[in-house]
């Protein structure tokens, strides 16, 4: 549901205080949902900003050019070994059409150096790098007041140096259904990703094709906070629960691959092969929005059920904070 609460009247440290104690209105406001772009990504589609919630929103042309900082890296919301060694920034250009159609590049670099544990055992250290980058487009829909529909295909280029990408599919096409409940916004999403894989192991040439297939539930409930500092601005508050399955073939054929003979492997890349739950995700984002301007601090909490690495942690914190800009045009 879009719910909005003035606070015209109120002082700006009262309105800070209601952010976690105002009660919900149940008046029909204006319609500001934004939702991401894929399963792995933090950057959001918007094509109703400030439109009453009883019209069909307009279709909007603007580019968003934003700034990310995350404190750690994941593939798929998988990790790597620890839960603090990979901080991220991520410049992202997302241009959006009134046909609905859009494009966007974005890149994720490492801001501290970053320790592995190579598979002879021995610790390895990277530089700060730029370790992917995405290039998307896709289009998005809205059948009535209630319904998103976005088709995409993401293509990524990786620095096959750092593990947790080392294997990682290129290709992803993607498919996003949503529906408006008014207490609840609810969304399922579908992703396939696949690379065609060729290297060199154990001094053969080989062939490795990797496809997997993720679904995700994604169920959140905006709330919004009026006039806090000016007549201008606004807070938004979103909080999501995301629950995600998928296969783990990215690692697990090349597991099989590595060791043609084992027992243990065939049975790991068994597994990997398999449709499972892999992780529960808690995301709380606090958007404050004035003018063209949206400053966003975020705290994400991953529970993971499937594990990339037996060292990585089951569960762990997120923290994001970035900054954008949005120019609109007729």
């Amino acid at each position: 549901m879009k719910e909005r609460i003035h606070l015209s009247r109120l002082y700006p440290l009262m309105a800070i205080l209601l952010l976690t104690t105002a009660k919900p209105s149940f008046a029909s406001g204006l319609n500001h949902h934004n939702y991401r772009m894929s399963i792995d990504s933090p950057v959001v589609v918007s094509d109703s900003v400030n439109t009453p919630s009883k019209l069909k929103a307009p279709r909007e042309r603007y580019i968003d050019v934003s700034l990310e900082y995350g404190s750690n890296f994941t593939y798929r919301n998988q990790i790597g070994t620890t839960i603090i060694n990979a901080p991220y920034i991520l410049p992202t250009v997302l241009y959006h059409d009134k046909t609905g159609l859009w494009a966007s590049v974005a890149a994720y670099r490492l801001i501290n150096p970053y320790k592995q544990i190579e598979a002879d055992g021995t610790v390895s250290t990277i530089a700060p790098t730029w370790i992917e980058a995405d290039f998307s487009a896709g289009w998005d829909y809205k059948i009535g007041e209630r319904n998103d529909i976005t088709l995409s295909y993401m293509y990524s280029r990786f620095d096959r140096k750092i593990q947790l990408v080392k294997e990682a599919p290129g290709n992803t096409f993607e498919g996003y259904f949503a529906h408006d409940f008014k207490l609840i916004y609810t969304g399922l999403r579908g992703d396939y990703t696949y690379e065609n894989f060729t290297g060199v192991i154990h001094g053969k040439q080989v062939n490795v094709p990797v496809t997997d297939y993720y679904a995700s539930w994604e169920t959140s409930r905006e709330f919004f906070i009026d006039e806090v500092f000016s007549r201008k601005d606004y807070f938004e508050i979103d909080p999501m629960f995301t629950l995600l399955a998928g296969t783990d073939n990215f690692i697990g054929r090349f597991i099989a691959a590595r060791y043609p003979t084992s027992k243990q492997a065939a049975h790991y890349a068994h597994i990997a092969s398999q449709f499972l739950i892999q992780e529960f995700v808690f995301d709380v984002p606090v958007a404050y929005n004035i003018g063209n301007f949206t400053f966003t601090p975020s705290f994400e909490y991953t529970i993971l059920t499937q594990k990339v690495t037996e060292t990585a942690p089951t569960s762990f914190p997120i923290y994001r904070f970035s900054a954008a800009y949005r120019f609109n045009f007729k």
